[in-house]
């Protein structure tokens, strides 16, 4: 029984950008030829087709695919926090991993500094994040002179070693209160709309209430009971 491909989908971001690497006259070789795949890949090719006509290893393809697979949450993540990493990251993904018995790029100091500035919250960097990710973090260690150059990869390697997940991290969020007196009376007519709910939709009237959290998607709709 011949295994399905792991199946590749693109944003329209995502896709110019892979095409543009592809199509890309100063594009060094092995970059075109990886966007290729993806492009192939995406467009639903299986890694024997790939392979054929991209003139590489089916072996290669398969692992070239699986890398971005491997990295898709990441990608939908940067490119709705941190759109103008997103050219970046895909870089990254498409560049050559560590090989073995290459010595490590960074000192522990730098790993660990790496690991502590993920448990610290974006917000009191200045940052406009729910929460860090791989290529956020690269970048402000660079930013911080913790390293000189750093990859979103790299990062996220030391994160998966360190057992660290800060997508995974929630926090409350307080108003700033400067007028009470105004603030209590904006409390005071939410409780009355909750309040009078039942009543209100007995009358034919629906009460709803929206949360919105930052870098968080809907993994599923909501079916409607039928009446």
């Amino acid at each position: 029984m011949v295994k399905q491909a792991v199946e590749i989908k693109l944003s329209e971001k995502q896709h110019k950008i892979l095409e543009k690497m592809f199509r890309g006259s100063h594009t060094p070789l092995h970059f075109i030829q990886r966007a290729q795949v993806i492009l192939m890949a995406a467009n639903g090719e299986g890694n024997r087709a790939i392979a054929r006509k991209c003139h590489m290893d089916r072996h290669t393809v398969k692992l070239w695919r699986h890398r971005w697979a491997d990295m898709t949450a990441e990608l939908e993540h940067t490119e709705n926090e941190n759109p103008q990493a997103l050219k970046r990251l895909v870089h990254d993904i498409l560049s050559d991993a560590h090989r073995s018995g290459r010595p490590r790029d960074f000192s522990e100091v730098q790993i660990a500094e790496i690991i502590a500035l993920a448990c610290e919250s974006p917000e009191d960097k200045g940052l406009p994040l729910s929460h860090w990710t791989p290529s956020a973090l690269a970048k402000q260690a660079e930013k911080e002179d913790i390293v000189e150059q750093i990859s979103a990869r790299s990062v996220g390697r030391y994160l998966k070693e360190a057992d660290l997940k800060p997508h995974r991290h929630r926090i409350w969020l307080n108003p700033k209160i400067e007028d009470r007196e105004t603030h209590q009376k904006q409390v005071q007519s939410v409780y009355d709309v909750y309040r009078m709910a039942n009543a209100a939709e007995e009358k034919g009237t629906h009460v709803f209430c929206v949360d919105e959290k930052t870098g968080i998607q809907a993994t599923e709709h909501s079916k409607s009971k039928k009446q």
